[in-house]
C-alpha cells in the first residue's frame, strides 16, 4: 500500500469509527431539532410513506432519505446514518482536498482537525443539512481543482455535485464564489469552456426532477427566491431565538467552534458557544494566527510592488471590506470579497497555488461576511467556514516550517496537531448526553395516545411541536393553531 494510501486509510478509519459514535449517541438520545422534524417529513412525503407540508426545503437529503424509506430502513437510525456518511465523505473529500497543496501529515493534520471541530461533531449525525451540504461543497471545490489542474472532464462532475451541494442547503450557493475564483483564474480557462458548459449543463440537468417536484407540490420551480431575498435583506424580527446585531458573534466564539467544553446539556452539544473553548482551541488558534502572520510577512511587498494602480485598488477594497464588515448588505460585501480576490491575483500573477489560497480564502470570507450581517446568528450556520479553517490550519502548519526551513518541524507540528485535535473529539464525544428530557416526552406521549386511541389517525390532533409528533405519529398534526382551510375544525386532540 502507497503511503498516500495508507493516509487515507488512516483519515477514513478515524472518520468512521467518530461517526459510529455519533450515530449511537443521537440515537439515544433522537431527534429534537424542529427543522429536522419537516426534514423527515418531507422524506416521508416523497417516499409515500406519510405526510410534509414543508417542501419548499431543500430536498436532495431527505431525497436520498426517502430512497433509503423505500428500500425498507426507515427509522430514526436511517436519518443518522445518512447524516453520518456525509461526514465521512467531507472528512475524505477534505484530505484529498488539502493533498492538492499539502504533504500528507499536513494534509491529515487539517482533515482530522475538520473532523474533530466540536460544532461538527455536534451536528454531524443529528439529521440536519448543515455537514452534508459542506461535505458536498468540499468535493465540489475538490473536482473543479482537479478539472482546472489535470483534466476539464472533472467539470462534468464538479458542477453536478456543486448543485447537489446548493439543493441540500440553499446557502451552498455562495459556493459558486471559490468556484468562480478557480476557474476564472485558468490560464487556459479558453480552451476549457466547451467542457464547463457540459459540466453547468449536467448541473443543470440534476435541478430539473427537483424543479418538477417543486412545481407540482408548490406551484414554482423557485422556491428558494424568497429566502433569498430575505438572506440579502437581512430581513428578521428581534423575537427569532437566535436574533442578534453582534456582527462579531461568530468570530468570538470561533474558538467553541474548534473545540468546546464538553457538556451533559443537549442544547449546549448543540450551540457549542454556550461552553466555553478548551485550551487545544487557543492553541490551535495561535498556530493559525502564527501561520497567518509568516504569510502576511512574506508577502509584504504586496502593497510596495511596481503595479501602482493594483496596489491602490487592492488597498481601497481591503479597508472597504475592513470598515463594512456587519454593515451593509452581504451581497455587496461578497461582490467586494470576489474583486479583492482578483485584485491580488492581478499583482500576483499566476504564481504556484494562487487559485488554491485565494479560493479558500474567498470561502471563508463570503460565509463569514454573510452570516455576520444577518441579524439571526445561530452556531450551526458557520458549520460553512470550518472547511476554510482546516485548510488555514495545514497552511499555516506549510508556511511555519518553510520558515524554519526544516520538514521535520512539519512533520512534530502536524502530528501534535492531530493528537490535541484527536483528543478533544474523544473528550467532546464522551460528555455528549445519552437522552435529552424534551425528545423522550414527546416520544411517550405519541406512544401512549397510539396505544390509549387506536383510532387516533381519525382525529385532528395539535402539538406545540407538531413536526414532531408528525414524525411519530405518521399522520400530519397540526402546530398549536389548525391551518386557515380548517380553522372551523377545533383540535381533539391537544399534546
Amino acid at each position: 500500500m502507497s503511503c498516500d494510501k495508507r493516509f487515507i486509510s488512516v483519515v477514513a478509519i478515524f472518520s468512521v469509527f467518530i461517526a459510529v459514535i455519533l450515530v449511537l449517541i443521537q440515537s439515544s438520545i433522537g431527534i429534537y431539532y424542529w427543522d429536522i422534524f419537516l426534514y423527515v417529513n418531507n422524506a416521508m412525503k416523497m417516499a409515500h410513506l406519510g405526510p410534509g407540508d414543508a417542501l419548499y426545503l431543500p430536498p436532495f437529503f431527505p431525497a436520498v432519505l426517502a430512497l433509503l424509506f423505500r428500500l425498507g430502513f426507515t427509522g430514526e437510525i436511517t436519518v443518522f446514518a445518512a447524516a453520518a456518511a456525509f461526514y465521512v465523505a467531507g472528512i475524505i473529500g477534505m484530505y484529498l482536498l488539502l493533498q492538492l497543496r499539502f504533504s500528507e501529515m499536513e494534509s491529515l493534520a487539517g482533515a482530522i482537525s475538520f473532523a474533530s471541530f466540536s460544532l461538527i461533531l455536534s451536528w454531524a449525525a443529528t439529521g440536519s443539512l448543515d455537514v452534508p451540504a459542506i461535505s458536498l461543497s468540499i468535493w465540489a471545490v475538490y473536482l473543479a481543482l482537479i478539472a482546472r489542474r489535470r483534466d476539464s472532464r472533472f467539470y462534468y462532475l464538479a458542477f453536478p455535485v456543486a448543485m447537489a451541494a446548493f439543493l441540500t442547503r440553499y446557502t451552498s450557493g455562495l459556493m459558486l464564489l471559490p468556484l468562480a475564483v478557480i476557474i476564472l483564474t485558468d490560464p487556459s480557462l479558453r480552451l476549457k469552456l466547451p467542457d464547463i458548459g457540459r459540466g453547468i449543463g449536467l448541473g443543470v440537468l440534476l435541478y430539473i426532477p427537483f424543479g418538477y417536484f417543486f412545481y407540482r407540490n408548490i406551484g414554482t420551480p423557485l422556491p428558494f427566491t424568497k429566502q433569498v431575498s430575505s438572506t440579502v435583506t437581512g430581513s428578521a424580527t428581534s423575537i427569532n431565538p437566535g436574533y442578534s446585531t453582534d456582527s462579531l458573534y461568530y468570530l468570538k466564539h470561533l474558538p467553541e467552534y474548534i473545540s468546546a467544553m464538553p457538556s451533559q446539556d443537549y442544547l449546549r452539544v448543540l450551540n457549542p458557544s454556550l461552553s466555553g473553548p478548551t485550551p487545544i482551541a487557543l492553541i490551535v488558534l495561535a498556530l493559525i494566527s502564527a501561520g497567518l502572520l509568516i504569510i502576511i510577512w512574506r508577502n509584504r511587498d504586496l502593497i510596495s510592488t511596481d503595479n501602482l494602480r493594483g496596489k491602490i485598488i487592492f488597498i481601497v477594497i481591503s479597508a472597504a471590506l475592513i470598515f463594512t464588515f456587519g454593515r451593509i448588505s452581504f451581497a455587496l460585501s461578497e461582490v467586494l470579497i470576489f474583486l479583492w480576490a482578483l485584485s491580488i491575483l492581478w499583482i500576483r500573477g499566476n504564481t504556484d497555488n494562487i487559485e488554491m489560497n485565494l479560493a479558500m480564502a474567498v470561502w471563508f470570507l463570503a460565509y463569514l461576511y454573510m452570516h455576520s450581517f444577518h441579524p439571526v446568528k445561530v452556531d450551526r450556520y458557520i458549520i460553512t467556514v470550518l472547511p476554510a479553517l482546516a485548510y488555514a490550519i495545514s497552511l499555516s502548519l506549510n508556511n511555519i516550517s518553510a520558515l524554519m526551513r526544516s520538514r521535520r518541524v512539519s512533520t512534530v507540528l502536524s502530528i501534535a496537531v492531530t493528537l490535541l485535535m484527536v483528543s478533544s473529539a474523544i473528550h467532546y464525544t464522551a460528555g455528549m448526553p445519552q437522552e435529552y428530557g424534551i425528545v423522550k416526552g414527546e416520544r411517550e406521549a405519541a406512544a401512549w395516545l397510539m396505544n390509549h386511541d387506536p383510532s387516533y389517525r381519525d382525529r385532528v390532533i395539535a402539538a406545540d411541536r407538531g413536526p414532531a409528533f408528525t414524525w411519530y405519529l405518521g399522520d400530519y398534526v397540526f402546530t398549536r393553531i389548525i391551518h386557515p382551510q380548517r380553522r372551523g375544525v377545533k383540535p381533539q386532540v391537544l399534546l
